[in-house]
């Protein structure tokens, strides 16, 4: 399949460019995977190791594994993914079948009993997880045959390394150019042309997948009416909608309408008019005396000055317009999706991001709070409950880093003396609620005001949690405008009680879990952490003999490298934002410290030997444990340990006796790796440090014992 190709493709004969475009296509695949099924299948927003492990196992089978399967193979199974992700497939709805009240999912189990959901959401797991394997391996089978036939492996694993940049920045432009998924397949099909055999019916099956693709991910077919936008992070759809009210027995039009937000095929916002003369012309939609958008309004009406409010996740500007309706002098609205800001700008219908007493910062909103030296009289906390993975390599949400005890302290820092924090949250389970009284009182030195709104019967209930310096001045207001709603007072006083009541450990930046309730593997994670392990363990049972200690070096070289590269990412996220671009760059930056020791490996005639760089390796990464995280230059410390495993990594790789068999067990020890990573979830991110280490001291020993 990738022998030389003949004319007139006769520039494809040499093996360093079929190099280039294989290690391109691989982590364009790759990444392309992790946000596609992450955006449409909402279970793969929350855990990126489905389809990162995936094709982890895919590319590590496909570099040991000799019969050869025809490229054409993995081509059909991407195309079947993007049948898979397409809304009437029906696989958006595994997380509703895999419901656990452990972590919050924003999904509720359907009316079946707890085993049919269980096993439907497992086989259809099952599935995808077969489909994005198989359409990894030819590739991985492609690059095994050009390592194995290579003549100076070091010099073409730096080709394979720089080309995975080209891949990972290819996708990201795509990405920021807000390009839906057609784009990003036709791409795959479009290098897939470069390697391929050129004959009639080759290029009749590519262009059939192509067309097939197209159609099945055309938007229109998510309900009439609606548009998608991809934006740098997630899906999001608008649809302008008319309210419906309860009139002589029956819903009917008000001609009020309204416009829709949603975000990965899951309700976000409505962008909705709710000055006075609406609210006046429409009042069985919003009467007087009803408190469901009550939540807007109130933090400007318990602050004691609004000369400047900061807005954090404004979203379509709901928050911001009530803060202009209150009478606001200045209004920052930090909000880190561009196409939200763009809809929010152009459609919502008081227009308050146009408003010229308004500042619209596009940017993450933790990363806003650390860099900004203003004070302000109101910061209020948007909803920001995303649900929204910050990329393809870390298990934290876009969200995570702002629902954090240092978050809290950052924002204290930016109030006024008598200034007011506003985090207001739709409560799924009361043990949410108890998380974020817990985060505030610790801060703030007491509880936080509590005021509960029940938008409907038997729905959940959004809660605004406040704080101030000034913790006297702040009762008296709550308490007061309580007493111009006693309709809000029950459900407050029910959340305040209940809240407390209830045992739960405030998250910080090193466990940032907002929607895991305890230090536990959530039960969701255990059981697709079993399913990967028991494929992982059937497959190699099936297919390999028993590993040599040389394999297991590079198995657990692998593990290491994945777990200290998590953990990188995680802590760039606190300084400069969670962001798909901030994940781009630290990669980008990992990579280019391996590139860095490929060339030192290379030039320098006597080679390091094992023991130093072993030594050097385990004190480093024990000196960043230990360091703790205050600013940027720290963060870039944690550059440092990949120069090291890079040289020590080429150094093996060099010696190794099968190029292939090498870079198989790697990739399988990175699947391991992220299997581990879920560690994090009871020990906290830099813990995984210790655990690389441990990793990285097996392969020391497998490698003095080979």
């Amino acid at each position: 399949m990738f022998t030389t190709p003949p004319e007139p493709r006769a520039w494809l004969a040499n093996d360093r460019i079929q190099l280039v475009i294989l290690s391109v296509l691989s982590l364009f695949v790759e990444i392309m995977l992790i946000r596609h099924l992450g955006s449409e299948i909402r279970i793969f927003a929350y855990f990126k190791n489905l389809t990162l492990i995936g094709a982890f196992l895919g590319l590590g089978f496909g570099y040991l594994y000799k019969p050869r399967i025809n490229l054409l193979v993995s081509l059909v199974a991407i195309g079947a993914l993007a049948l898979v992700t397409h809304p009437s497939s029906g696989f958006s709805t595994i997380s509703t079948h895999l419901s656990l009240s452990d972590l919050n999912t924003w999904e509720y189990a359907s009316a079946q009993g707890f085993a049919f959901n269980l096993t439907v959401g497992v086989l259809m797991l099952l599935l995808i997880f077969f489909l994005v394997i198989v359409a990894m391996v030819p590739v991985g089978q492609g690059l095994s045959v050009l390592f194995d036939r290579s003549t100076n492996r070091i010099v073409d694993y730096s080709v394979n390394i720089a080309a995975s940049i080209a891949g990972i920045w290819l996708f990201a432009f795509l990405s920021f150019a807000w390009t839906p998924p057609v784009f990003w397949y036709v791409g795959v099909y479009l290098l897939a042309l470069l390697i391929w055999r050129w004959d009639a019916r080759a290029t009749a099956v590519i262009a059939g997948l192509m067309l097939l693709t197209g159609v099945s991910l055309d938007a229109a077919g998510r309900q009439p009416g609606m548009t998608s936008f991809w934006s740098p992070y997630q899906l999001i759809t608008f649809q302008t909608m008319e309210v419906s009210a309860w009139k002589e027995g029956r819903y009917g039009p008000t001609g009020y309408t309204f416009h829709s937000i949603g975000t990965n095929n899951t309700f976000y916002l409505n962008l909705f008019d709710l000055g006075p003369a609406a609210r006046a012309e429409h009042p069985e939609f919003s009467p007087p005396t009803d408190n469901v958008f009550a939540y807007y309004d109130l933090p400007y009406r318990l602050a004691d000055k609004l000369d400047h409010v900061l807005v954090l996740g404004a979203g379509g500007g709901n928050d911001v317009a009530a803060a202009l309706r209150a009478g606001a002098k200045k209004v920052t609205a930090v909000e880190i999706d561009p196409v939200i800001i763009k809809l929010g700008t152009e459609h919502h219908p008081e227009h308050p991001y146009t408003d010229p007493r308004v500042t619209v910062v596009n940017n993450d909103a933790r990363n806003f709070l650390k860099t900004t030296d203003q004070k302000f009289d109101l910061i209020v906390l948007g909803l920001l409950d995303s649900h929204t993975l910050t990329s393809s390599f870390t298990n934290t949400n876009l969200d995570s880093f702002m629902y954090t005890l240092e978050s809290v302290a950052d924002m204290k820092s930016r109030l006024t003396d008598h200034g007011v924090v506003s985090l207001s949250f739709f409560i799924t389970y009361p043990w949410i609620g108890a998380k974020i009284d817990r985060m505030m009182a610790a801060q703030f030195g007491a509880p936080p005001a509590v005021v509960s709104f029940q938008l409907a019967a038997g729905t959940r209930s959004g809660t605004s949690f406040l704080a101030s310096p000034d913790r006297k001045r702040l009762e008296e207001r709550v308490a007061a405008y309580l007493e111009q709603a006693p309709e809000l007072k029950e459900a407050t006083r029910a959340a305040q009680a209940g809240y407390g009541a209830i045992e739960a450990e405030a998250q910080t930046d090193d466990w940032p879990y907002m929607y895991v309730r305890d230090r536990a593997v959530p039960k969701l994670h255990l059981l697709v952490s079993g399913l990967l392990a028991l494929i992982f363990v059937v497959m190699y049972g099936v297919f390999f003999g028993r590993p040599g200690r040389s394999d297991l070096h590079f198995a657990a070289l692998g593990a290491g490298f994945l777990l200290l590269e998590v953990g990188v990412i995680s802590r760039f996220a606190l300084f400069w934002g969670s962001t798909w671009l901030v994940s781009s760059i630290v990669i980008t930056l990992i990579l280019l410290a391996i590139l860095a020791a490929n060339t030192l490996y290379l030039k320098r005639r006597k080679k390091i030997g094992y023991p130093a760089l072993y030594g050097a390796l385990l004190l480093t990464l024990g000196g960043l444990y230990l360091l703790p995280l205050t600013s940027n230059l720290m963060a870039i410390l944690y550059l440092v340990p990949f120069t090291l495993i890079g040289y020590l990594f080429a150094r093996s790789f060099d010696e190794a006796e099968s190029a292939g068999r090498a870079l198989g067990y790697n990739l399988l020890g990175a699947l391991v790796g992220g299997l581990a990573e879920s560690a994090s979830f009871v020990t906290g991110l830099s813990a995984l440090i210790l655990i690389a280490a441990g990793f990285y001291l097996l392969s020391a020993i497998a490698l003095r014992r080979s």
